[in-house]
């Protein structure tokens, strides 16, 4: 497979951005970097240093009718490579990472605050958004929210019968036709069940309580999935009938007219948001990177991104000019009313993600 087949899969709805960023990794791309054009090198077009298919012109486009061209960019398959790379040393000129990873991003030094006065745009972004943690820093914003969307349960609702919860994810009557998604997700999942902040487990819970509830779902799940177009499948055929999903999944099954239902759970939906941040110290024209991140901001670009992706945007006009069908098939018809019922990631303790992450891995090891 190709990095240009990967991309185009990305482009029709036949990928995720995540399931594109590991079959880059698979290919040995995991930061593949376009040749950056001598304007860069001399301190002109910035470089963005993002997700695979993010960099698409479609998603800036008023900074191509401004400059002629997309601007530079270099991929990350995941934002801890991303800032792993920074601390090293390299700087691109703008990165785009999400709400949770802004303590991170923000304690190693590499963002620079941002002038939301050269922003055309900032007027227009929902007020959920621009409240989220990790936006603001320090009394100064340090992050434009761009993207966001949903973490859930989707289930085939011809196939189930069950209350919406995350419990579905740990139902012992759905046992091998269960897909949770390879991550921490689940402990939080659990945690969300026990009614206990996710970025705030006791170790007696984390090692108890919800330790057992992770080897019961091992013990009945058909599989834990890592690539969102495995789980189309699974989905599709019934092998499958309950999973961990994102709204782009929701999406595609829709289109294909297979009965899903993306369940708001009882005990709340998860939110998620990313944006772009500006990189300190970096030798693209400041102007320019500002010309880039406003129109990451512009309804134009949160059409085409609700379109093509799936995901919801920041701009609140760009839902007044996205296809009312796409808008309700993936129901965002009411955006703000889903970002108030939404439990939004917000910026996690390095050491509670790191105690997450070692339960996680003794799971997936069989302990």
């Amino acid at each position: 497979m190709s990095y240009r087949k990967v991309l185009d899969d990305l482009r029709h709805g036949r990928a995720d951005r995540r399931t594109v960023s590991k079959a880059m990794a698979s290919l040995g791309l995991a930061t593949a970097v376009t040749p950056i054009a001598a304007s860069a090198e001399e301190g002109q077009m910035p470089v963005y240093f993002t997700w695979s298919g993010y960099e698409i012109p479609e998603l800036h486009p008023p900074f191509v009718a401004k400059y002629g061209k997309p601007i530079d960019y270099s991929n990350f398959a995941g934002t801890t490579e991303a800032i792993q790379k920074m601390r090293a040393g390299y700087r691109p000129d703008l990165s785009h990472p999400c709400t949770e990873d802004m303590t991170i991003w923000t304690e190693a030094g590499v963002v620079a605050p941002l002038d939301t006065s050269r922003l055309s745009n900032w007027e227009n972004l929902f007020p959920g958004l621009k409240s989220q943690g990790g936006v603001e820093y320090g009394g100064q914003v340090m992050f434009a929210p761009t993207d966001w969307g949903n973490s859930s349960v989707i289930y085939r609702s011809d196939l189930v019968d069950a209350e919406e919860s995350w419990a579905m994810l740990f139902d012992e009557r759905y046992a091998g036709k269960i897909s949770p998604y390879d991550s921490t997700s689940n402990v939080q999942a659990a945690a969300m069940i026990l009614g206990i902040d996710p970025h705030a487990i006791p170790d007696d819970v984390l090692n108890g309580e919800i330790a057992n509830m992770l080897r019961k779902q091992r013990s009945i799940a058909r599989n834990y999935w890592g690539a969102a177009a495995e789980l189309d499948q699974m989905l599709a055929s019934g092998e499958v009938v309950i999973a961990y999903a994102w709204n782009e999944t929701y999406k595609r099954l829709k289109e294909q007219g297979v009965p899903v239902t993306y369940a708001r759970p009882k005990e709340g939906i998860w939110g998620w948001c990313c944006g772009v941040v500006r990189i300190k110290d970096a030798d693209g024209d400041e102007q320019m990177a500002y010309d880039f991140i406003d129109a990451w901001l512009s309804a134009e670009a949160g059409k085409n991104l609700i379109e093509m992706y799936g995901y919801g945007h920041s701009n609140i006009k760009a839902f007044e000019i996205a296809d009312p069908a796409v808008v309700d098939n993936l129901g965002l018809t009411n955006p703000e009313a889903l970002m108030v019922e939404s439990y939004f990631f917000g910026p996690m303790d390095p050491e509670e993600d790191t105690r997450h992450n070692t339960l996680w891995e003794e799971i997936q090891a069989g302990s």
